[in-house]
C-alpha cells in the first residue's frame, strides 16, 4: 500500500525528497491556498522558488546550520525557473511571478524564466486565496518565489522529488483537490506522499497538515475498500 507520511520544515522535505516521494507543500498562509486557488481558476501549472534572500542564506555562511543543504546552495531558484519557463513555452502562455518582499528578491527565479525564452507578463504579490483578485489565472504558469512555500517547494526539487504540489485547507473541496492530485502523482512514479509542513511554529499549517493526512487516509482506504467489494461481488 502507499505510504502516507508528515513532517517539518526544509529539512523534512529535503529527506522526503531524498527517498523519491511526492512532496505536498503545505502554508496555508498564503503560498498553498494562493496555488490551489490559481489552479482552480485555470492556471496552467504552479512551481515554486526560493526567493534571492533565502538563496543567500543557504548558499552563504549561515548554509552549515542547515542541515537539508546537501548541495551547495539547498536549493536551486535558477532551474526552478527555468521549470516554469518550460512549461510556459510548451503550451505557449505567460509566466506570472508572485513575490514576497518585492520583485527584487526574484531575480535568479526571473533568471531562470529568461534562460528558456518565456515572458513574466505579470508581476503580484503573494495574496493568497485573494490571488484571482489581483491577476487572471486563466492560461498561466505561476512561478512563487516566496518565502516559505516556494522554498519548501525548491528544496523538494533540488533534493530529488519526482513531483511537488500545494496543499491547503481553505475549502473542503480544496482539501480533496490536493490529495487526490497528489496520489495520482504518487501512482504515476510509484512512490509514497510526504505532506511537509512550514514549521512548528505555525500552528495553522500543522492543522491543515494534519487535516490533508487524515483526508488523504480517507481516499485511500476508500479505494481499498471499493476494490475488495468489487472482488467479492466479481467471485458471486
Amino acid at each position: 500500500m502507499m505510504s502516507i507520511k508528515m513532517t517539518i520544515g526544509a529539512t523534512g522535505a529535503a529527506e522526503a525528497a531524498s527517498h523519491g516521494d511526492v512532496i505536498v507543500v503545505v502554508d496555508v498562509v498564503n503560498t498553498s491556498s494562493a496555488a490551489e486557488v490559481a489552479l482552480r481558476e485555470g492556471a496552467v501549472a504552479v512551481v515554486g522558488a526560493a526567493p534571492d534572500s533565502a538563496y543567500r542564506v543557504l548558499s552563504g555562511e549561515h548554509a552549515a546550520k542547515y542541515p537539508f543543504a546537501e548541495t551547495p546552495e539547498g536549493v536551486d531558484p535558477v532551474e526552478r525557473g527555468r521549470e516554469a519557463g518550460k512549461i510556459a513555452v510548451e503550451e505557449g502562455c505567460d509566466v506570472v511571478l508572485v513575490v514576497d518582499g518585492g520583485e527584487d528578491n526574484a531575480s535568479l527565479a526571473r533568471k531562470g524564466v529568461e534562460d528558456v525564452g518565456a515572458e513574466i507578463r505579470e508581476v503580484v504579490p503573494n495574496a493568497g486565496p485573494r490571488i484571482k483578485d489581483v491577476v487572471d489565472p486563466a492560461g498561466k504558469v505561476f512561478l512563487f518565489a516566496t518565502a516559505t512555500g516556494g522554498t519548501l517547494y525548491d528544496v523538494a526539487k533540488t533534493h530529488g522529488a519526482p513531483a511537488v504540489t500545494f496543499g491547503t485547507v481553505v475549502r473542503r473541496s480544496f482539501t480533496r483537490a490536493c490529495v487526490e492530485r497528489a496520489l495520482r502523482l504518487a501512482g504515476r512514479y510509484g512512490a509514497g506522499v510526504t505532506i511537509v509542513v512550514s514549521s512548528i511554529f505555525a500552528p495553522e499549517d500543522l492543522d491543515a497538515g494534519a487535516r490533508i493526512f487524515e483526508e488523504a487516509c480517507k481516499v485511500i482506504t476508500e479505494s481499498v475498500c471499493e476494490e475488495r467489494f468489487e472482488d467479492v461481488v466479481s467471485r458471486l
